[in-house]
């Protein structure tokens, strides 16, 4: 399959990486001219990766922002030709879907997927063409999809070895990673910034380390990302605070029965994970 990457970070370099290696021709394109040009030398982009070959491909996989996704859609589909597919890479789904389904011109079709899988560390340098084996990968579909799309889809899986497969809609996936994956960077940089003790870094185990790992934020995305999903992770956020208070009483009134059912819940739910 021929499949033309849009933005070489961390990403759609390790996409880019990823799917030579299984045979694919990739091209790609970047507003930093170096990572092309590094990944031309490197041997995993085609030498001819410039925005004019974009209308020769069979997909298109936009790996920016979801706001620049946006922006390079309204000003570059003059370049898509009928026939091809459409997807992406991003974080939130339901305000980026609508406006690039607004703008989409006839004969493109496009369903979007997430690949739940990153690291703490971004840009082009810090690719991985295995990090998406075993991970989960969400595909979401909206009114510009068609069957054909969840074809190529499910190739990318399977040659980028992902684990499980999730088909759903915008809204059911922002509510998902509002929880999965918003909430769980809010509590980790909301950990970092509570911190008011002198030797904390000394007295940190594996626990805290686990946790506290993703606070090493790419800030410009996340935030981005927050925001665009704002009302579902504010509801989130709402859930989680109410969980909260629930174990704060427990603990005011040393009620250790209730404190070790609520325990022994979360954990039987937690290994239940594992299962499949």
């Amino acid at each position: 399959m021929k499949i033309f990457i849009v933005g070489l970070g961390l990403i759609g370099a390790s996409y880019a990486e990823g799917l030579h290696m299984a045979g694919h021709e990739i091209y790609g394109y970047d507003q930093n001219p170096e990572w092309v040009e590094k990944g031309i030398r490197l041997g995993f982009l085609h030498q001819q990766s410039t925005l004019d070959k974009i209308g020769d491909v069979d997909l298109i996989i936009l790996a920016l922002y979801p706001k620049d996704n946006v922006q390079f859609v309204m000003h570059e589909q003059h370049r898509f030709n009928k026939g091809q597919v459409l997807s992406d890479v991003s974080g939130t789904k339901t305000w980026m879907m609508t406006e690039i389904e607004k703008i989409l011109k006839p004969g493109i079709s496009y369903t979007s997927m997430h690949p739940m899988a990153g690291r703490e560390t971004s840009g082009f340098n810090q690719r991985h063409k295995e990090m998406f084996h075993k991970a989960n990968l969400m595909v979401v579909k909206g009114s510009r999809s068609v069957d054909h799309d969840e074809v190529l889809l499910n190739i990318i899986k399977n040659d980028l070895k992902f684990g499980k497969l999730l088909v759903t809609d915008a809204k059911t996936h922002d509510q998902l990673v509002a929880f999965t994956s918003q909430l769980t960077h809010v509590i980790a940089v909301s950990l970092m910034h509570t911190d008011p003790l002198e030797h904390t870094k000394e007295a940190t185990g594996d626990s805290f380390r686990d946790l506290t790992r993703i606070a090493k934020i790419n800030e410009v995305m996340w935030s981005e990302l927050f925001l665009e999903n704002k009302e579902v992770l504010l509801h989130t956020l709402d859930l989680f605070e109410n969980t909260l208070n629930r174990v704060k009483k427990m603990i005011q009134e040393n009620d250790q029965a209730s404190l070790m059912m609520f325990l022994k819940e979360a954990k039987e739910k937690r290994k239940s994970f594992d299962l499949n």
